[in-house]
């Protein structure tokens, strides 16, 4: 059975530590050669101390115990009379007694300090990985549940564009083959009319929420139309004025990207109309070397932000989670009486991540939605 390692021994490189002996060496050197030159001003003794204290803050222990070792001879060696000599005299036992007791002593608490900041280090950077990997873990259930948001909203803006606007579109049919024929009489055929019409408008009115709910424009021509069609959609719906503007937008996008910026504007304009009774609005889109950027404003009565606290709705919340996933920032600038603006920043990095970590499944995409 072979023999038992000491566990500070054992776990530590010969390498690593003969050059923690060996830094201890040279403390001690460097000790002595300023209580040379500061004999005159200094005693000896606390230049040497300090050497072994900085063998122990960056050596360790043992290699600290070495040096006072050693720091002892020193003091003995070329400052005690007779110098340059290890004769211990009788008379000189106490002072290199108390040198020695003092060199352990700082040895000591200097090595215990030194692994309390080690421990306290190693504490701090396993809790900054369980944070780290706990964000992570938020952040991956957050996407999760957006995109299962998503899928669910495509799913019934599927069915509606293809089930319900199909019957819808059957229903009129007949209404027009009942008000055509002959045995139909005339005010019969003028409630078929009224009827037919009101049919035509829920057609509408399903089309346009299948659209919001998903946009094909998004899918098939990417963010630049699709917010220039939610725009010229959303100022005739609402009989407000809104300007949009685009420059340098990289096409195509990564899925993700676009659609969080599309909700984005989607979500404050919708805010505009509840909250702000303005008469105009801007929407921008625009890219450059560092990421893309996003701006919606408006001319309404505003708001203070500071006011609002943690509680700032559920329409702000949703654009900070769809954006955290992209490493993205939304910032909101609005006073009483100035309006509102809404600024958002998605970076380059998390653009570039967002295009690799895609699957391009064009069959996964909504099909028949416009």
């Amino acid at each position: 059975m072979t023999g038992q390692i000491a566990p500070g021994l054992a776990s530590a490189p010969p390498r690593r530590t003969a050059v923690k002996y060996l830094g201890a060496m040279l403390a001690v050197a460097v000790g002595v050669g300023l209580a040379w030159w500061l004999e005159t001003l200094l005693d000896p003794s606390v230049m040497l101390l300090m050497s072994v204290l900085v063998a122990a803050w960056f050596s360790g222990f043992w290699p600290a115990m070495f040096a006072s070792v050693l720091a002892t001879l020193a003091v003995d060696y070329f400052f005690t009379q007779p110098l340059y000599t290890i004769n211990v005299e009788l008379a000189h036992v106490p002072r290199l007694i108390v040198f020695t007791l003092v060199a352990s002593l700082f040895v000591s608490v200097s090595a215990a300090r030194r692994r309390a900041e080690q421990s306290l280090r190693k504490a701090h950077d396993e809790l900054d990985a369980k944070v780290r990997e706990r964000t992570a873990e938020l952040e991956e259930l957050a996407g999760r549940l957006i995109h299962a948001q998503e899928q669910e909203r495509s799913r019934i803006g599927r069915e509606l564009h293809d089930h319900i606007s199909q019957m819808l579109g059957v229903l009129t049919i007949r209404l027009d083959q009942l008000r055509a024929e002959d045995t139909t009489p005339t005010s019969v055929a003028a409630v078929l009319g009224d009827l037919r019409k009101y049919t035509s408008e829920i057609t509408d009115d399903i089309h346009g929420l299948s659209h919001r709910l998903h946009s094909s424009a998004l899918d098939y021509l990417g963010l630049v139309p699709a917010l220039h069609k939610l725009v010229n959609e959303f100022a005739a719906r609402h009989s407000i004025e809104v300007r949009f503007s685009h420059e340098a937008v990289p096409a195509p996008l990564p899925s993700n990207v676009a659609l969080s910026l599309f909700r984005v504007a989607e979500e404050s304009l919708t805010n505009v109309v509840k909250h702000s009774q303005a008469a105009s609005a801007q929407v921008r889109v625009s890219g450059d070397a560092d990421g893309i950027s996003l701006a919606i404003r408006d001319d309404g009565r505003g708001f203070d932000p500071s006011a609002q606290g943690s509680g700032a709705g559920l329409g702000f919340v949703s654009m900070r989670e769809r954006l955290r996933t992209l490493r993205g920032t939304v910032r909101v600038d609005s006073a009483p009486g100035r309006g509102t603006t809404i600024e958002v920043r998605v970076p380059a990095a998390s653009v570039t991540a967002a295009g690799r970590d895609a699957e391009p499944d064009a069959a996964a995409r909504t099909l028949g939605v416009a």
